[in-house]
């Protein structure tokens, strides 16, 4: 029987987003007021009504790339994991075999051992039921994910993880 399992993780914006994105709407206003009073004395109407449309696309664009998820994909012994920015554009992060990974645990804020090349952090810092795992990335080398999956996706990976890296 085959193991198929998804979860879904939104990332919550941070103090830092927040004030990226009231950054830019000042900004947006700003530039779409200055365009507009400068434009208008200069350039034709339509001209200027492009001009502002763009500006205010590109604010739209950069603010909404600002929504981060992450989906844990677990199939008959990978774990795959997506980032999906805006809802709309999805880039694979990782893709471990569960049968080669080093070590799995819950993470309780402990430094990546040396051997690691790159550590990524799938979930939200107060996320209940941190794990982490050490494992091969396809083409990237050593690396070490922290990640929050569901009870689900824990007992699927367990059964596949060797013993030797619990």
């Amino acid at each position: 029987m085959d193991a198929f399992f998804e979860q879904l993780i939104k990332i919550k914006l941070t103090g830092k987003v927040k004030a990226i994105i009231v950054g830019a709407i000042i900004l947006d206003i700003i530039i779409v007021a200055a365009v507009t009073f400068f434009a208008l004395m200069f350039l034709s109407p339509a001209f200027t009504f492009l001009i502002v449309v763009a500006v205010v696309y590109g604010s739209y664009k950069i603010i909404s790339s600002l929504s981060v998820e992450f989906e844990y994909i677990f199939t008959n012994g990978d774990l795959d994991v997506d980032k999906i920015t805006a809802k709309s554009a999805r880039k694979r992060m990782v893709s471990i075999k569960c049968a080669k990974v080093e070590k799995y645990g819950e993470y309780k804020g402990q430094p990546a051992p040396g051997s690691v090349k790159q550590t990524y952090n799938f979930c939200n810092p107060d996320s209940e039921g941190q794990m982490y795992m050490i494992a091969e990335n396809r083409g990237e080398g050593t690396v070490m994910i922290i990640f929050a999956p569901d009870e689900r996706i824990r007992e699927a990976i367990e059964k596949y993880i060797p013993r030797t890296a619990r």
